[in-house]
């Protein structure tokens, strides 16, 4: 069944009529819910279908490009109304709770390496642990998403992450605490169903600015892990009735809680897409693509790949191989210096005239944790300014722009890192290391301000597959530190990795769409470059101020 938009010029609200629209009764109950303009003096956006047997009306709080399956084309960070701005609200507070979970471990690793008797070798170890099982989640929670859809997804694992969460308090031994950091890795996988949430919520205008804003607030979760958990910590045993080894056992256990709680929001508060039902949205997308493909029998099945099928077609594709890369230098390091944050600072600076059988530190264990959280403390800013900066030098130079502000900032994160290793003053590393922190987030914003652009049909897998990588370089990390036992050289090896990623960069061949581009002209821009998984984005390309085209979509604003 064909079905078309009527597209409706704004009018005053007293010369609109329903009944000058010929809607079917349908249509007629379900707009009788809409507001008054004596009930509700904002601005609402409604979409109007039609078709061959039934009709529906769709009310939003935000201009909405119905060509991009009705994602908005603005921010509004005012309002938390359904659908759009509560998925943004929500999306990150949820990535909030997850990171803060995933991350309990690390703040009191200077107090669990004490009291369990652990070598800096099996920390190491968790450490890795930790960071690589997150690859393999973050890579099927790709599939998962485009099954699924990102509020179901993303509530199952918060409920079942907080598992192996409440099973951290119990460990005994380096072995325990491994096989437990490996497993509560797995919730890393939050921040890939975050960034699919906004990414399939707002119209690629505001892409960057979305998943940057999302993913920096989400991620901020690490930060206030270690700026809290070693003051509630203090809190439970400064009184001396439960010892340092029950204290870090119960602290542990409470993000759990937390988890449990906001599974439970997202699951029955917020929408799953801008349209409510994900499977709907899903449908839509085939038969845009399949009216797109002509409805070829042979095209038609190449709508539903396999799960192998659909890595292929991903993998296949060189843009994603270098974003996965670019996302490696820039969220591994992330992932390492938070990492080690804590025992870095507690054990690298120590008073003069100390030796090993009198260790002083110049900070306490507390302290040093709290250094360490200005690292996650940056993404409430650091990742939106990559995000807005890639954005805002797209609208200029186009998808070009987007890849000067990639390469820049990946090689101001090398030469940073690169100075970090080469220091060794305890407040001339703690600048640093706030400016490292600024310069990772910074470029994973800029990194998800070109993830949109990849495939838009294997979206989950494309966001699964970024992700994924930055774990990937996380491990690697890890390794290179475990292997060279030396903070200052790791970092040096780190640098060098981030510049030869940087590298990468003008091999990409993105579709060019420029702010006043021609959508056309970019298609055939495209195909010169030959075939790519790019080809499939043909019906969904638009002009980057997709919120200054005709749109089939009534505004409607009361007086």
């Amino acid at each position: 069944m064909e079905s078309s938009a009527a597209s409706l010029s704004l009018v005053p609200p007293s010369r609109l009529s329903l009944s000058s629209l010929q809607l079917t009764p349908r249509v007629r109950e379900l707009s009788s819910r809409l507001p008054s303009p004596n009930e509700s003096p904002r601005c609402v956006f409604v979409q109007v279908d039609k078709h061959e047997d039934a009709a529906h009306t769709m009310q939003y709080d935000l201009p909405v490009d119905s060509k991009q399956f009705d994602r908005a084309t603005k921010i509004k960070p005012t309002s938390m109304l359904r659908p759009h701005m509560r998925i943004f609200y929500l999306s990150w507070m949820s990535a909030i709770t997850g990171f803060f979970g995933w991350y309990a471990i690390p703040p009191l690793m200077p107090v669990i390496k004490t009291q369990l008797g652990l070598t800096d070798g099996e920390v190491l170890n968790s450490d890795i642990a930790s960071t690589a099982s997150t690859i393999f989640s973050r890579i099927a929670s790709g599939p998962l998403l485009d099954r699924f859809g990102p509020q179901a997804v993303q509530s199952a694992v918060l409920w079942l992450g907080a598992i192996p969460i409440f099973c951290a308090a119990f460990v005994n031994s380096a072995t325990t605490l491994l096989a437990v950091r490996f497993i509560v890795g797995l919730v890393g996988c939050v921040f890939v169903t975050s960034q699919y949430w906004t990414t399939i919520t707002f119209a690629r205008n505001v892409a960057g600015a979305a998943n940057a804003i999302t993913g920096g607030l989400g991620l901020s979760g690490i930060g206030f892990a270690f700026l809290l958990l070693p003051f509630v910590f203090e809190a439970i045993t400064s009184s001396g009735h439960v010892s340092e080894d029950l204290g870090w056992r119960i602290t542990i256990a409470l993000p759990a809680v937390l988890m449990i709680v906001m599974g439970v929001v997202i699951r029955f508060v917020v929408d799953s897409c801008p349209t409510g039902d994900f499977q709907e949205l899903m449908a839509k997308k085939r038969q845009a693509e399949q009216a797109a493909n002509g409805g070829s029998v042979q095209e038609q099945k190449l709508q539903h790949p396999s799960l192998l099928e659909s890595f292929k077609i991903v993998l296949s594709d060189p843009n994603v191989l270098i974003m996965v890369a670019h996302y490696a230098a820039c969220f591994g390091t992330e992932l390492q210096l938070n990492n080690m944050g804590a025992l870095y600072f507690n054990k690298e600076f120590t008073q003069k005239g100390c030796t090993d059988s009198v260790f002083c530190s110049v900070l306490s264990k507390t302290s040093a944790a709290t250094v360490a959280s200005s690292f996650g403390l940056m993404n409430l800013f650091a990742r939106a300014v990559g995000g807005l900066t890639s954005d805002a030098v797209n609208r200029r130079l186009g998808m070009r722009g987007r890849q000067y502000t990639q390469f820049t900032l990946l090689c101001i994160l090398g030469a940073l890192v690169m100075a970090l290793s080469r220091s060794y003053s305890l407040g001339l590393c703690i600048s640093l290391y706030v400016l490292v922190a600024i310069a990772a987030q910074a470029s994973g914003g800029s990194t998800y301000g070109i993830v949109p652009y990849l495939n838009e049909h294997h979206t989950g897998t494309v966001n699964g597959l970024v992700g994924a990588g930055g774990n990937m370089g996380g491990a690697l990390f890890g390794v290179i530190f475990r292997i060279t036992g030396s903070y200052h050289t790791g970092l040096f090896y780190m640098s060098i990795f981030i510049f030869c990623c940087a590298l990468l960069t003008p091999l990409l061949r993105l579709p060019h769409l420029h702010h006043h581009g021609n959508v056309a002209a970019n298609i055939t821009d495209q195909s010169q470059h030959g075939p790519s998984t790019n080809t499939a984005l043909k019906p969904f390309l638009e002009d980057e101020s997709s919120e200054h085209t005709e749109s089939p979509t009534l505004h409607h604003r009361a007086p």
